[in-house]
């Protein structure tokens, strides 16, 4: 093609054997397949800056996915280039024979019908992913930074990262829809040109990060803004403090508060965390990556996970840099600024909170200006909205203070838009575990310290199975911002204002990301195993029943998904009792009969947190199961009527994501699934369609039996409460002495009738109940602060005695001693 081409691509061959006796690459396969069909057309590559390390990685890349190699050139057609592959310059730049580059001749190549399509790859490769830091030695030599570099500094990068090299292929363009949209190769050119360079930028912010301070210099950032500035004086005069000692109070709590990203703690954690995830699991599981990178590129995200263990922290950064995306900075409790550990969770991109800020309005400045400074840098953030771990496996309901942090530094500066992206975490085994029932029994938390996490070391030699991490349906804040209040964008906000209006919206943000979570939850056997032998009365069942029962539910979530995010397990019923014998889980006890499974005595307790991990997703089935208790035959309008009665406040406490007008579909569905496998038949009474429960003793009524029982210790507290509160008398409680008596009397109904599970009788789940009786207008608060009610609250506990027997109805009226 070209007299020199042979000897470039002797160059180019030579140049790659060299280099790969050092470098290892490692290539995300998100557009691979993708490249593979397109691979009858005419492949350009473009790289973002000329050099021969970068050429020699991508060659040896195609050649080891089976791709076009830059280095053959393209021939197809009319079209001649001696190298398929295109260089991104700040200006379009021609030889000095007035040759126009290489994309405005393909698209001129195009338009002419030399040749019917290009495909214009963009290809990024990073030696290293470390933020760029101003003022940094090391940034000048060895890391993968912003600024163009020179040869030497490329050989520093070569040398130090070069056994962490990566390479992402971007989505494909193709020239031909380009040619259409306008006639001008040149003016194509210069428009793909402009489209990459964004895109480029982009893809480099959500894989190293954007430009990151010096932290001393984002410190004096902080200090000297208008809002801290306010503050500081304000401090200074009610303390009585001169000026200077007010700053340096402010300086010491940025200080406190700031993490310090370093590259070398990332490196070497990655190493670490993979060496420990190989020691303590079978394997990491990870679902949803495709929705996070949709929205990585040009957003400012915002990480929001369940929390079950301190393990999430760790987790979540992990599984983002492995595939490809800079880890978030976190924001940690005090709690974990221990010495020696704190400065290590600080530099892998840990910032610290404290629990509460009401005491102290300069430190509340100070946290409040640093959090929207990185939110408006494009800094990938991570908090927990729940405010602490679940001690019950259940989410929590979501605390205000940081999604409202989030809002109001959004309103001030909506440099980029903040996208939320919801991360469920699923644990077979907990490092917590001990510790959590112990707390709900009512023991003090034990406060986290250097000794305790050398403690923790001893569980290494335990298995702790698979664990599981979801990525949700992120959703952009925009969004919401316009249905609660069109035309914010007109309406600038201060820096210590705080609009009235933003309430409702951080409200329904904190519940929508709850359902989210939940919608992208993880279902393993441990999940299910738990979640049919606590329904029984001993923990334990006969094998063979067990494994269609573990068959059944799993097949339930399969035939009528809760939502796209969920996964479920693909072991079927005797592999998941093999697994749990091996976790420890289960213990077998032979019979000549068939043998009998149960939960092992130590991990009874502790499998109620691996169960409601995943109530939600049994909720309606369960529900609709519970309407056949005591009545074999119900009509299905009064099935649909008791969903819609109870769907309040269960869908309230386990954040179920249907609507009131969805939820008739949903329960629907269920009912035709249910039919389907034989757990409901259908009949009529008159006119009426009804459905029939299965016959005494048969299989399927005692399948019916144990999915009711997954449902029927929620509706029992329901039951209590409504029944507490009918005992008393309108305007004699308060919403607090309610709540205790309700935990005291659940109490009493775990030692004399249940399971002793401390969750029974957890005082928030009251709290919660009373919360949404109260918001749905059952209860009201009269001007003492007493508890009032009308006949509407004696119809619900007449309806509430459609899901439980009279034997549990009984228990209960009898710990109430009535």
């Amino acid at each position: 093609m070209y007299p020199w081409h042979g000897l470039w691509r002797l160059s180019l061959w030579l140049s790659r054997k060299l280099l790969f006796l050092w470098v290892r690459t490692r290539t995300l396969d998100a557009q691979l397949e993708r490249l593979k069909a397109l691979a009858d057309k005419p492949l350009c590559y473009v790289l973002e800056h000329p050099g021969l390390a970068d050429m020699a990685v991508l060659e040896q890349e195609c050649i080891r996915h089976g791709l076009p190699r830059p280095g053959d050139g393209l021939a197809q057609g009319g079209l001649k280039e001696w190298r398929a592959v295109a260089y991104l310059r700040r200006k379009p730049r021609r030889s000095r024979k007035g040759r126009p580059g290489r994309l405005e001749r393909l698209a001129a190549a195009v338009q002419a019908g030399q040749v019917d399509d290009v495909v214009v790859v963009p290809v990024s490769v990073f030696w290293g992913r470390s933020p760029d830091k101003e003022r940094s030695v090391f940034k000048l030599l060895f890391s993968e930074g912003w600024a163009l570099v020179g040869r030497l500094r490329k050989l520093f990068m070569m040398v130090f990262h070069g056994r962490n090299v990566l390479v992402q292929f971007s989505e494909p363009v193709l020239m031909s829809q380009l040619v259409t949209q306008e006639p001008n190769p040149a003016l194509v050119a210069r428009k793909l040109g402009r489209v990459l360079r964004v895109h480029f930028r982009r893809l480099r912010i959500a894989t190293i990060g954007p430009d990151l301070s010096h932290r001393r210099t984002l410190l004096n950032q902080v200090v000297a803004s208008d809002s801290v500035r306010r503050a500081i004086r304000r401090y200074s005069e009610v303390n009585k403090q001169p000026l200077h000692k007010a700053v340096a109070r402010a300086r010491r709590y940025a200080n406190e508060i700031a993490a310090n990203y370093s590259y070398t703690t990332v490196r070497i954690g990655e190493r670490v965390l993979t060496w420990l995830w190989n020691r303590l699991y079978d394997g990491v599981e990870v679902g949803g990556v495709d929705r996070l990178k949709a929205v990585s590129e040009g957003n400012e995200v915002v990480y929001v996970p369940c929390h079950r263990s301190h393990i999430d922290y760790l987790l979540l950064s992990y599984v983002v840099y492995q595939n490809g995306l800079v880890p978030p900075h976190i924001a940690a409790g005090v709690n974990l600024n221990l010495p020696v550990i704190g400065p290590i969770l600080r530099t892998g991109g840990a910032f610290f909170m404290r629990r509460s800020f009401r005491d102290d309005p300069l430190y509340a400045a100070v946290f409040r200006r640093y959090f929207a400074l990185n939110l408006a840098k494009g800094v990938a953030m991570e908090y927990f909205i729940e405010g602490g771990r679940s001690r019950t496996g259940r989410l929590l309901p979501a605390k205000p203070g940081m999604l409202a942090m989030t809002v109001r530094a959004y309103l001030r500066e909506p440099v980029r838009p903040v996208v939320f992206v919801p991360v469920y975490f699923g644990y077979e085994r907990l490092f917590e575990g001990r510790s959590y029932i112990s707390e709900l029994s009512g023991r003090p938390k034990e406060k986290e310290s250097v000794l305790g996490i050398f403690k923790a070391l001893r569980h290494l030699r335990r298995e702790f199975g698979r664990v599981h991490v979801n990525f949700g349906a992120p959703f952009f804040l925009d969004g919401m911002l316009e249905r609660h209040r069109p035309g914010w964008r007109s309406e600038p906000v201060e820096e210590d204002e705080r609009p009235g209006w933003t309430g409702p919206v951080v409200e329904e943000l904190g519940e929508e990301i709850l359902r989210r979570i939940n919608a992208a939850a993880a279902v393993s056997p441990v999940n299910l195993l738990a979640m049919v032998l606590l329904a029984t009365p001993r923990q334990s069942m006969v094998e063979q029943p067990l494994v269609r029962l573990l068959e059944l539910f799993a097949e339930m979530l399969r035939q009528v998904p809760y939502d796209e995010g969920v996964t479920v397990t693909e072991l079927g019923g005797a592999e998941m009792i093999a697994y749990g014998e091996r976790l420890g889980l289960l213990e077998r006890r032979p019979h000549r009969l068939g043998d009998v499974i149960m939960l092992a005595p130590k991990e009874a307790l502790l499998a109620t947190y691996f169960r409601n991990n995943v109530a939600h997703l049994f909720a309606i089935p369960s529900i609709i199961a519970c309407c056949f208790i005591d009545k074999p035959v119900q009509a299905v309008e009064r099935v649909r009527g008791l969903a819609r009665m109870v769907y309040p406040y269960l869908g309230g406490e386990l954040f179920l994501h249907w609507t009131p007008e969805q939820l008739e579909v949903e329960v629907d569905r269920v009912i035709d699934m249910m039919v389907g496998r034989g757990l409901l038949r259908r009949d009529s009474e008159g006119e009426q369609a009804c459905l029939r429960r299965p016959a005494p003793h048969t299989p399927e009524a005692i399948q019916m039996w144990i999915l009711a029982q997954c449902s029927v210790q929620t509706l029992e507290r329901f039951y209590m409460t409504v029944a507490l509160l009918a005992k008393h008398g309108s305007g004699t409680l308060r919403p607090g002495q309610l709540e205790d008596l309700c935990h005291l009397m659940a109490q009493r109904m775990s030692m004399l009738f249940q399971f002793s599970a401390p969750e029974f009788f957890d005082k928030s789940l009251f709290r919660g109940f009373i919360g949404r009786l109260r918001k749905h207008g059952v209860l009201r608060t009269d001007e003492t602060g007493l508890l009032v009610f009308d006949q509407s609250l004696v119809q619900a506990m007449d309806d509430a005695r459609q899901f439980l027997g009279d034997r549990l109805r009984n228990d209960i009226l009898q710990a109430m001693n009535l």
